[in-house]
């Protein structure tokens, strides 16, 4: 399928706060950036209500002339349908929050970024570095229960010209709705945990212009899991809810516990080697947005546990199936599997 055009938007963002060092005369004065500037920033957390991923033309296929399917669409992360609203006629957020060595909520942690600029050897020419790092009472990131919705045009905000309309997905009035025209997809219904090995936590370093370190952005640092606790974190396939179209009644799908581990906890599951950037066109391969890895990954640990298609009835016929229950049809997955000269590319032309 090939895109005409492909725009993300971010809707209503929530602010979050910052906090900054404050700084004397005597140490402006000393600040000439000599030796490149070094900036840290704190923020407790970060929450949005929507973020949608806008195709402009749709199915843009010649070969379809009815039905048309090249009316405007998108992909919508957001809260999860059919809950109470926090804040009156408002949608409850999605947040994103550190953990602690407890596995409890805290804050983010500060990011610390060092830049210089270089005037670089040869042909290679002048760049920017960024280096990033993380530091504070942090083990690893949360993302609170969110779903991925598809929406028609009617429910995506709209940019034109210098006028922007903010529209929402949501039809709040006592609980969190869907508009129509708007679809759950997905639901994770638990927090999707994302921790990082202690002694070896994440970094991240950009180089803008010329880029002597092969790629724009490379990633160091090593996970320990993704969704490590119990049997990992619940998502659901959302095909309907109990009462048809009613996302407040228990939705109705397929499900499973998605959980990633390090197959070598001392090591984890090392970033050293993964990349991403912008590529250019070539004769045979359109640009985009790359990521990928160089070589051989660590090995790890992936499972979907507690496969369940569809859910428990209500009640049990004796006359059918002697009277099971629906219930879990096991668990699948790899051990030790790894990866080798990994390449995504996503492209919006």
């Amino acid at each position: 399928m090939k895109k005409k055009k492909l725009i993300g938007c971010l809707f209503l963002l929530s602010p979050y706060t910052m906090a900054m060092q404050p700084m004397d005369d005597q140490s402006l004065a000393s600040a000439v950036g000599q030796d490149g500037i070094n900036i840290s920033i704190n923020n407790s957390k970060v929450e949005f209500n929507q973020i949608g991923i806008i195709d402009t033309d749709g199915l843009s296929n010649g070969s379809y002339t009815s039905p048309n399917y090249t009316s405007r669409a998108g992909l919508v992360i957001a809260g999860v349908a059919g809950q109470t609203p926090l804040n009156a006629l408002k949608p409850n957020p999605v947040a994103i929050v550190g953990i602690d060595a407890a596995n409890a909520d805290t804050a983010l942690p500060t990011i610390n970024a060092v830049i210089d600029t270089d005037k670089g050897t040869g042909s290679k020419g002048a760049f920017a570095n960024i280096a990033l790092s993380f530091s504070g009472n942090y083990t690893g990131f949360r993302i609170k229960p969110f779903s991925v919705y598809t929406a028609d045009a009617n429910n995506l905000s709209i940019i034109s010209g210098s006028t922007y309309t903010r529209k929402s997905i949501f039809d709040i009035s006592t609980a969190i709705k869907l508009q129509s025209g708007v679809k759950e997809l997905l639901r994770v219904k638990d927090n999707f945990d994302i921790k990082f090995l202690a002694s070896n936590k994440p970094t991240i370093n950009i180089q803008l212009g010329a880029s002597p370190q092969g790629k724009m952005i490379l990633f160091g640092g090593a996970i320990d899991s993704i969704c490590g606790t119990g049997t990992g974190c619940n998502m659901m396939l959302v095909s309907d809810y109990t009462t048809s179209g009613d996302p407040t009644t228990t939705p109705i799908g397929a499900s499973f516990d998605l959980q990633f581990k390090a197959t070598n906890s001392s090591t984890g599951f090392r970033l050293n080697g993964f990349y991403a950037g912008i590529e250019g066109p070539t004769s045979t391969e359109v640009g985009g947005i790359v990521f990928g890895n160089s070589g051989k990954t660590d090995d790890f640990n992936l499972s979907l546990n507690n496969i369940k298609l569809g859910n428990t009835i209500g009640t049990t016929d004796p006359n059918v199936f002697n009277g099971l229950q629906n219930n879990s049809i096991g668990n699948i997955g790899m051990t030790g599997a790894s990866i080798t000269n990994l390449k995504m590319k996503i492209s919006g032309m």
